[in-house]
C-alpha cells in the first residue's frame, strides 16, 4: 500500500501561564509542593529526581508520600530519555536521582559511569494495544500475533498505529530495538551487531515499520492521552502495557471500551526502569547518598512492590516475566494482559550501535518531511521572546547541534521558514534536503530579523496550507509549526483552520507568553490535535519537531 501523506501541524504558542491545562500530553512538569528543580539543593534532606513521564503516577502516589513520611522532600522534573541522557552525558549535577524509562537511555547518557548504586525498580513489557473492537475486527483477540501479522494490518489500511518517536522516548526505542532485532533474525539473548545494522533485510524491514506509523509523538505519555483523545485516528499503538493498565482503570471507570494487548511474538521487549544516583562534592553527599540508597530499597521491598503491581507493573522479583497470584483487576484477561509470559526478551545492543541506530532513525528510516515554521515576529517578540526564539532555532537548524538531540535533518526533508506580524513579513525561504549551510542560511534570516507590528497567526497558517495544496500528492509527512507569544487576531481564522481541518492535519500547540488559551483550544479540538505546555522556548520547539 502507498504511504500515506499523513498531515501533522504543530502550533507553537509560547504561553509561560501554567494556568491553562493541557490538553494532552506532558512536557518538563515539576509536581510535589516544591520549587521548580533549576539548581542543585545541598540539603541532604533535599532529593532532586529527574524521571521519564512514564513514572508520574509512581513518583505521586509512592515516592513523594514515602519522602513525606521520612522527613524528606523530594522535588521530581519529567524529561524525555534523549533529555535525561544527554543531561547525564554532559555531567549535569542539577539532580541527586536520575530514573530512566530502561537502559536503552541509560547506556547512551552513562558512558562515562557517573552513576552510582543503579538498580531496576520493576519491569514492563512493550506491547501492541488497541482498541478492543478494533483488535476483535482484525482478529487479533484471544490468541498470539505475529509482527508480521501486525505489520500487515497497518500498511494495508486495515487499521492505523502510533508510537512515540524512537529518538526522543524511551518506548518507541524500545520497540524500535525489538523490530531491528526481529529483522536481524536475532533470538533472544543475541545482541544487534552494527554490520547487521547495516544490512538490507534490517533496513528495509525497520523503513517499511516506521513509515507505516501514523504518528510518532515525542513521549509516551503523550502518546498515550493524543490516542485516547482521537481514538478515530488512533486505532492502536505501541505503547507500556503498564500505561494501557493505568489507562484502561480510567476508561472502564468511566463506562468507556478499554484498550485490549497482545504481545508480538519473536521481539517481546521490555523496560527495566533503572534508578541511579548522581554523587556531589562536599560533606552532605554522603548523607543524600544514604536517604537515596533508603529509597531505592523501600521501592524494592515487598510493600512497595506490590503498590507497584497495583498500578501495573511487574516486580523485579519475578521469575522472567511471569509472577504468582496477580489482581486480576489491574492484570486484566479482558484487556489481553497475561500475567504469565513464556517469551524471553531481547538483549539491547552495546552503546554505540544504539547511538547508529536513533541516528539512522533520523537520516534514513522515517518518512520525509516538509516541515513549515511559523515564526512570531510581532512587537511583543522583542528582546527575550526573539532572543530565546533565536536560541531555539539555532539548536533546529545547525545540524551539530541537532545530532545531539536526535533531531538531524533527513536528506530528503523539506524545510520552509516563515515570519509573520500581522501579516506574512518574511520568507517563505525553502531548504531541500540537509545541507547544513543552507540549513544555517534559515537560522541567519531568523537572526537578523526585527520583530515589530501585530500579530496573526492565521495568515501564515493560510499560506502554510496554500503551500501544501500546491503539493497534494506529495508523499512527505506534514507539519507546521508555528510559534507566537500574544493574542493573534482572528482575520482570516475560519478560512485557514478550515482548510486545515479538511487536510486532516492536527494541530499541536505549545503555550508561551500571553497566547490566548481559548484559540489553542479551539485548534486542537478542531484538528484533533493537542496543547503541550513548556515554559521553555528551547525545549518546545525541540519537543514540537520531535514529530517528525
Amino acid at each position: 500500500m502507498p504511504h500515506k501523506a499523513t498531515v501533522v501541524v504543530l502550533l507553537v504558542m509560547l504561553m509561560a501561564s501554567v494556568g491553562m491545562s493541557a490538553c494532552g500530553g506532558t512536557s518538563n512538569v515539576v509536581t510535589t509542593g516544591a520549587t521548580a528543580v533549576t539548581t542543585y539543593n545541598a540539603d541532604p534532606a533535599v532529593l532532586n529526581i529527574i524521571a521519564g513521564s512514564e513514572q508520574e503516577k509512581i513518583l505521586n502516589e509512592i515516592v513523594v508520600p514515602w519522602c513525606r513520611s521520612h522527613k524528606l522532600t523530594c522535588n521530581y522534573t519529567l524529561k524525555g530519555s534523549v533529555d535525561q541522557a544527554t543531561l547525564l552525558a554532559a555531567g549535569t549535577s542539577t539532580y541527586d536521582v536520575y530514573w530512566f524509562a530502561s537502559t536503552v537511555f541509560l547506556q547512551v547518557g552513562d558512558k562515562a559511569g557517573k552513576l552510582q548504586h543503579v538498580k531496576p525498580m520493576f519491569i514492563t513489557p512493550l506491547v501492541y494495544a488497541g482498541w478492543k473492537s478494533e483488535m476483535a475486527k482484525l482478529g487479533f483477540v484471544g490468541r498470539d500475533v505475529s509482527i508480521s501479522e501486525i505489520l500487515n494490518a497497518v500498511e494495508s489500511g486495515k487499521t492505523t498505529a502510533w508510537l512515540t518517536n524512537p529518538g526522543q522516548s524511551n518506548s518507541g526505542a524500545t520497540v524500535f530495538f525489538g523490530f531491528l532485532n526481529y529483522f536481524a533474525g536475532n533470538g533472544p539473548g543475541v545482541a544487534l551487531t552494527m554490520p547487521q545494522l547495516d544490512s538490507a533485510p534490517v533496513k528495509d524491514g525497520i523503513t517499511r515499520f516506521i513509515r507505516a506509523m501514523d504518528q510518532t509523538p515525542p513521549s509516551s505519555g503523550t502518546l498515550m492521552n493524543d490516542c485516547v483523545k482521537n481514538e478515530a485516528t488512533c486505532r492502536s499503538l505501541f505503547v507500556y502495557e503498564a500505561l494501557v493498565i493505568e489507562k484502561n482503570l480510567e476508561l472502564t471507570a468511566q463506562g468507556h471500551e478499554p484498550l485490549y494487548v497482545v504481545y508480538p511474538k519473536e521481539s517481546l521487549a521490555i523496560a527495566d526502569a533503572p534508578m541511579g544516583f548522581f554523587p556531589h562534592p562536599g560533606v552532605e553527599n554522603s548523607r543524600k547518598d544514604q536517604a537515596f540508597q533508603d529509597l531505592q530499597s523501600y521501592l524494592l521491598s515487598p510493600e512497595a512492590q506490590q503498590k507497584l503491581v497495583s498500578l501495573g507493573r511487574r516486580p523485579v522479583s519475578s521469575i522472567g516475566l511471569t509472577f504468582d497470584h496477580p489482581d486480576a483487576k489491574v492484570f486484566n484477561q479482558e484487556w489481553g494482559i497475561k500475567a504469565t509470559l513464556r517469551q524471553r526478551p531481547i538483549t539491547y545492543p552495546a552503546a554505540d550501535v544504539i547511538q547508529a541506530a536513533l541516528a539512522r532513525y533520523q537520516t534514513s528510516y522515517r518518512r520525509p518531511t516538509h516541515t513549515i515554521y511559523c515564526l512570531d515576529g510581532s512587537g511583543s517578540m522583542a528582546s527575550k521572546g526573539w532572543s530565546d526564539l533565536d536560541q531555539a532555532s539555532k539548536l533546529i537548524f545547525d545540524q551539530a547541534i541537532a545530532t545531539g538531540y536526535n533531531l538531524q535533518t533527513h536528506p530528503e526533508d523539506v524545510t520552509t521558514v516563515m515570519i509573520f506580524d500581522s501579516a506574512v513579513v518574511g520568507g517563505p525561504w525553502t531548504v531541500e534536503g540537509n545541507d547544513a549551510q543552507k540549513l544555517n542560511g534559515l537560522y541567519d534570516n531568523i537572526h537578523t530579523f526585527k520583530p515589530q507590528d501585530g500579530t496573526n497567526m492565521y495568515a501564515c497558517l493560510k499560506q502554510a496550507a496554500q503551500l501544501f495544496n500546491q503539493q497534494a500528492n506529495d508523499s512527505h509527512k506534514r507539519l507546521i509549526i508555528v510559534m507566537t507569544d500574544g493574542r493573534s487576531d482572528t482575520d482570516g481564522a475560519s478560512e485557514a483552520v478550515g482548510t486545515i481541518t479538511s487536510m486532516n492535519i492536527p494541530i499541536i500547540s505549545i503555550a508561551f507568553g500571553d497566547a490566548d488559551p481559548s484559540q489553542l483550544k479551539e485548534l486542537a479540538d478542531k484538528t484533533r490535535g493537542s496543547v503541550i505546555v513548556n515554559t521553555n522556548l528551547v525545549d518546545a520547539l525541540r519537543q514540537a519537531t520531535g514529530y517528525k
